[in-house]
């Protein structure tokens, strides 16, 4: 949560404007509030530019400067308000910090701050590390300050701190995200690389307990703890521009749902050998458990089914329920934590609790140099490429099919998975191609624009389908999207049912195809408007959606369905689908 961007150098001396650009593209991480802080040239004062609400196509009137920081807010202590935007000043406003975390000591070092005669404006936790800094740097130089005061805060943080006395940007890292770009003499730094892919793809990820020093003269990685200078060894990624530009499309959401065409059957072509290794070891007689949050945690119960269908016992388990079970987690266990960003707060501790037990930890992820891949014993990559929409899309069905093809490598099909995952790219294609489905899914959220309630049932597979379904819904259009599983409608759920309620019905071709359409009949009986997600026609169904016929894999087309449903209804509703309220890309804190 959070977005951190800034620049040394910057080779047209318009710092404030590059980071506040470089701000757009990390919006998806925050949007309550954005602020940048420059050094201006010949000043003796830092200037900063700080305001509530999304970023759109702001523009700044900060001077000219080759040095800036900025941050976009996802609001954690203190209100949305333009004073509790980052970034925060020292009492000299020679020093500047913005903050991704949450410092759960804050209020003991404010205290301890205030009877030192400083003074505070706003109510957040970030503003004691400006002033605690500026208190240290009265006796240490600014980077031993900033290490020093990095090591007395608690909990999950980044910081990144302009001083201007030094013209540095200083950087900590403990649990949330931070990455070093360099490029021709420019030094970058971010929470996410889309915020300079446009200039460089040479990076250095931050590892916990690190900390950079950016200066005019280049780029300086320390050991927090101990001080000591490291050496920074940069990668190059395979990421392009075009990967995080919405290259003509309206919005990344749809952008990214049309990737999905790609992105599924890329992933036949990479983890081979790693895949048969994993399914060596489960066939050996290693216990499986799998482990996410929200979208990921739904790709979890969807890869359960495809195991069981290979006849193997695999557990799923919300990664913020695993605690409890963790007891019967052991030496012989391979935990497979899955995770777009690689950052998510609950699933990293309980794969740290997963470790401690000494499991085999497995990282199905799709952002790079995550803290995830990290911690992993081996790291299954989906390639998806950057997902700059807050809703998840490509990076659950890239993870999806990854898992369908472990699964079949199990019971020794990986060439067959390849075969099934390459036609269903090839299938996708043909239906998101067609303008009769799109039109058919358009007609229906014009439908379906002013409900308050929408029902969605399945069975076995098609069960995990409309947990995801469902929330692509809420996410996308602020629709109260409730799903079930078709077996609970007797036990309760039918009471909900009203005439004319939408009751969507997922299903398949498979061995409850007959309970699935029996569960729909109830539905019908008591007045609710029935629409069939399936490869086939039905008496029950007002509204038929057809999708392809693909035995285990109908569930990618399902589940595709409701991400175009629920962008629709977002945009018809007036909603922007690509920063959903409330909501953030990675939920780096509990």
């Amino acid at each position: 949560m959070c977005g951190i961007f800034g620049i040394i150098n910057d080779k047209n001396n318009q710092a404030a404007q590059t980071v506040l650009e470089g701000l757009k593209k990390l919006e998806y991480r925050g949007y309550d509030s954005w602020g940048v802080v420059i050094i201006p040239e010949n000043s003796k004062e830092l200037k900063t530019d700080k305001h509530i609400g999304k970023i759109g196509d702001a523009t700044t009137d900060l001077p000219h400067g080759s040095i800036a920081l900025g941050h976009t807010r996802w609001a954690t202590h203190g209100g949305v308000t333009d004073i509790n935007a980052h970034p925060h000043l020292d009492c000299t406003k020679k020093i500047a910090v913005i903050h991704n975390g949450i410092v759960e000591n804050y209020k003991e070092i404010k205290d301890e701050l205030l009877k030192l005669k400083h003074k505070f404006i706003s109510e957040t936790d970030t503003e004691v590390i400006a002033h605690m800094i500026e208190e240290k740097s009265k006796s240490k130089s600014i980077i031993h300050a900033v290490f020093e005061t990095f090591k007395i805060l608690r909990g999950s943080n980044a910081i990144s701190v302009l001083d201007l006395n030094s013209k540095t940007i200083i950087a900590c890292r403990n649990g949330s995200p931070l990455v070093v770009g360099l490029s021709n003499n420019q030094f970058f730094l971010a929470s996410d690389v889309p915020a300079f892919l446009k200039e460089t793809n040479k990076v250095y990820f931050l590892n916990d307990g690190e900390g950079v020093v950016l200066s005019t003269s280049g780029v300086k990685l320390f050991d927090i703890e101990s001080e000591n200078e490291k050496n920074l060894i940069p990668q190059t990624l395979d990421w392009k521009l075009e990967d995080a530009e919405k290259s003509g499309y309206p919005h990344f959401l749809i952008k990214e749902v049309y990737e999905q065409l790609k992105t599924i059957p890329k992933t036949t072509s990479i983890n081979e050998k790693i895949i048969i290794e994993l399914a060596n070891k489960i066939k050996s007689g290693f216990k499986v458990v799998l482990i996410g949050c929200g979208t990921a945690s739904y790709c979890t119960l969807a890869a359960k089914y495809f195991f069981a269908k290979q006849g193997i016992e695999a557990q799923s388990i919300p990664a913020y329920e695993f605690m409890p079970f963790s007891k019967f987690i052991n030496e012989k266990t391979i935990v497979f934590a899955i995770s777009q960003s690689g950052e998510t707060a609950d699933t990293l501790i309980a794969v740290r609790e997963a470790k401690n037990k000494k499991a085999k930890i497995v990282a199905v992820v799709n952002a790079r140099g995550s803290t995830l891949e990290r911690l992993a014993d081996t790291v299954l990559s989906v390639g998806a490429g950057p997902e700059i929409a807050v809703v998840s899309t490509k990076a659950f069905t890239s993870q999806l099919a990854t898992l369908y093809l472990l699964s079949m490598a199990v019971s020794n099909k990986y060439e067959e998975g390849k075969d099934k995952i390459k036609e269903l790219g090839k299938i996708l294609t043909s239906l998101l191609n067609n303008n009769v489905f799109k039109t058919q899914i358009i007609n229906l959220a014009k439908k379906l624009m002013d409900e308050e309630h929408i029902y969605l049932i399945g069975k076995h597979l098609n069960y995990p389908a409309t947990l995801e379904f469902a929330l692509k819904i809420k996410e996308t259009s602020y629709i109260h999207a409730e799903p079930f599983a078709s077996g609970e409608l007797k036990h309760g759920v039918i009471t909900l049912i009203q005439k004319g309620t939408p009751c969507f019905v997922l299903a398949s071709n498979d061995e409850v195809k007959d309970e699935v359409l029996s569960s729909a009949s109830e539905l019908k009986a008591r007045g609710g408007l029935i629409i069939g997600i399936s490869p086939f026609e039905s008496s029950e169904f007002d509204i038929l959606i057809k999708t392809p016929e693909l035995d285990d894999l109908t569930i990618f087309p399902n589940i595709i369905v409701g991400q175009l449903l629920g962008y629709y209804l977002g945009i018809g509703r007036g909603v922007d689908p690509d920063k959903p309220r409330n909501l953030a890309k990675s939920v780096t804190v509990k």
